[in-house]
């Protein structure tokens, strides 16, 4: 089965060459022989000999006792096999209450909300397998969403990455049973009260029972369906630079000229794109969305401002010609000239919640080792090698630590949102800029714009969170020491 895995490893380059790779494991068996056999693949001396691998366990906190027992469990494992790892505690059924979530949904977004945390951008192995993509595709089928969720479960989606899903659950347990793997199994799995359980458990025998290849069945049909949704996908791609005005991280606007000039399933398939790129490459939208879109786009045009709220915490706002989507928990009324006076003393390395505002920003330094690659590369101005090892994204910028303000001791950062006046010398500038000028020129929303965090090293501006970095404390040739900003969306 080892070797199984590996050819679709290969196969679809889900592995990178060199970095690190976050396992996600809860203690059960399907992702004890994920990490299993990633560490037969990864590390000093393996196939993947630079790959190193990063546990993370999120605590639901949904099951008292035996929830911090998966924990442990997962922490002992990872300590005896010598794996970095994180570990967190989430009240999930708080966060359902607060966010106006189900429960299940509320334990997915949490997760998957930790373990990005966690990667900063770089993969995130998670253990679907065969038999969770026949419930994914039964889950998709019964709240319908279209032949996009009939392709199923992807090896490979941005971050993610599923190994497994090739594998069935009979090999797995098979598998755990060779290797000496104890799993914990969590008793939340058998809870009928959860849509996909009530699948696993009942519908799915029921549909096998009256047709004993009826799983089989389910996954050939997604196997055609992926060919056909290839093609569409071509489609999007290759009109979206034609349809998209402008693309931010929070907010994409589209040309509704452009958009309704093309045949309505392309169209749609546009804004499924769309919605996914903000809501990391799940789109919320059914046909009732899609239908109200519809009639929003097929309005006469007018100065009026209308809005739809979407799932998700999307709302499509047509203004024009012009409709934007914008990812944003805020309320739309909010004031841009009266934000959150906010500011937070942040000591390095540290992590912490930016109050009145969504995020939470994370400042740390570098490793000694990958640094010293990095400044090889910064001498020869290999910046191909450079962003390799140090993977940029509007939520994790690098910058030089050596240009900060080193009055303070110990080495301190300001977090705070934006004022009247602030200014900053955005990158490739030769000179300062007025940071809401910045943030006009960038169409960040109104509702967004008070509540970004900024990063100050003494009185100057270093980052503008998720939106621009400062030309003063840029990687140089004589870079020596490297700190790592983030922001992290709490949704």
């Amino acid at each position: 089965m080892l070797e199984a895995i590996a050819s679709v490893i290969e196969r679809y380059s889900l592995l990178p060459a060199r970095g690190v790779v976050v396992v996600a494991v809860s203690g059960g068996a399907d992702s004890l022989c994920l990490l299993h056999v990633l560490y037969q693949l990864c590390g000093p001396g393996k196939r993947y000999p630079q790959v190193q691998l990063h546990v993370a366990h999120l605590n639901h906190q949904l099951r008292g006792q035996d929830s911090e027992q998966d924990a442990e469990a997962v922490a002992a494992l990872a300590q005896d096999w010598q794996l970095p790892y994180a570990i967190r505690s989430v009240d999930v059924a708080l966060m359902a209450a607060q966010e106006h979530r189900s429960l299940e949904e509320a334990a997915r977004v949490a997760r998957y909300r930790f373990l990005r945390e966690v990667a900063q951008g770089q993969p995130i192995a998670v253990a679907h397998h065969k038999d969770d993509q026949a419930e994914t595709l039964l889950l998709h089928w019964l709240r319908g969403g279209g032949i996009a969720s009939q392709v199923g479960l992807q090896p490979q989606q941005q971050d993610i990455i599923r190994p497994l899903l090739n594998v069935s659950r009979a090999d797995i347990q098979n598998y755990c049973s060779q290797h000496q793997l104890i799993p914990h199994e969590d008793a939340s799995n058998s809870d009928l009260r959860f849509l996909r359980n009530r699948i696993r458990h009942e519908l799915l025998p029921l549909l096998e029972a009256m047709n004993p290849g009826f799983r089989a069945t389910l996954l050939r049909n997604a196997e055609v369906m992926q060919v056909d949704f290839a093609w569409i996908q071509a489609q999007v791609l290759e009109n979206w630079p034609q349809v998209v005005v402008q693309e931010q991280t929070d907010s994409i606007q589209l040309s509704i000229p452009t958009l309704r000039s093309l045949p309505l399933s392309v169209q749609r398939h546009l804004l499924r794109h769309a919605t996914a790129q903000l809501c990391h490459g799940q789109s919320p939208l059914e046909l009732r969305h899609y239908l109200l879109l519809e009639q929003l786009l097929q309005r006469p045009t007018s100065t009026e401002i209308v809005t739809l709220h979407l799932p998700q915490h999307l709302h499509a706002l047509r203004q024009s010609d012009i409709l934007i989507f914008n990812y944003c928990l805020e309320q739309a009324n909010e004031n841009e000239e009266s934000p959150p006076d906010t500011e937070l003393m942040l000591v390095l390395p540290g992590t912490m919640e930016l109050t009145g505002t969504p995020w939470t920003v994370t400042a740390e330094w570098v490793a000694e080792a990958l640094t010293a690659q990095v400044q090889i590369a910064l001498q020869r101005q290999d910046w191909t090698t450079v962003w390799e090892l140090l993977p940029a994204t509007a939520y994790t910028v690098y910058v030089d630590a050596d240009t900060l303000d080193t009055a303070s001791f110990p080495l301190a950062l300001r977090i705070r949102t934006r004022r009247n006046g602030d200014r900053m010398q955005p990158l490739g500038m030769a000179r300062e800029k007025k940071i809401k000028d910045i943030l006009i020129d960038k169409h960040i929303p109104r509702t967004v714009r008070a509540r970004l965090p900024l990063f100050f090293s003494g009185s100057r501006c270093i980052w503008l969170g998720g939106v621009q970095i400062d030309q003063r404390v840029r990687l140089t040739e004589h870079t020596h020491r490297i700190l790592r900003l983030s922001i992290i969306h709490r949704q």
